[in-house]
């Protein structure tokens, strides 16, 4: 039993030196390959000794999400996927404090710099890009309006 947790601690540490995870992810990656119990209490000590933490994750997968311009409601629901409780989110962006109208324009002219929104149809299809990529309805209209040429 000792090997197996030692084995499964070694792996951890492998996949934690190349970059966060949250619990629910290696619970995930490890379920098929060893014991519940064995998973679980190794990834019980790698919390208390501090090398795992829900917390860290957030801050790193926010910060990564915001500077690939990711919306709130994407940020949201791609943590609520990873079983991530909503007040780590909260206060991640407390910190960060995002402007998300700036990351709506800011995604729409990394993808539409060339194209602006000259008809509803260019219109339509960048607004369901902003919009898939979790930003609300008023930051995406904010962002394509941006680009000064669409006026109604």
């Amino acid at each position: 039993m000792e090997d197996k947790q030692q084995e499964i601690k070694s792996a951890v540490l492998r996949l934690l030196a190349r970059r966060e995870y949250c619990r629910q992810e290696l619970e995930q990656k490890y379920a098929r390959k060893y014991a519940a119990n064995d998973v679980e209490q190794v990834l019980d000590e790698m919390e208390e000794a501090g090398y795992l933490s829900d917390e860290r994750f957030v801050e790193v997968f926010v910060r990564n999400k915001l500077s690939q311009c990711y919306g709130l409601k994407r940020i949201s629901f791609d943590l609520k996927q990873k079983k991530i409780p909503e007040h780590l989110l909260h206060k991640a962006l407390d910190e960060l404090e995002p402007d998300w109208f700036e990351l709506a324009r800011e995604a729409w002219t990394r993808r539409f710099r060339e194209h602006p929104a000259g008809d509803y149809k260019v219109f339509g299809k960048q607004m369901r890009y902003l919009l898939q990529r979790g930003f609300s309805m008023d930051e995406a209209r904010a962002a394509i309006d941006y680009s000064g040429e669409y006026d109604e």
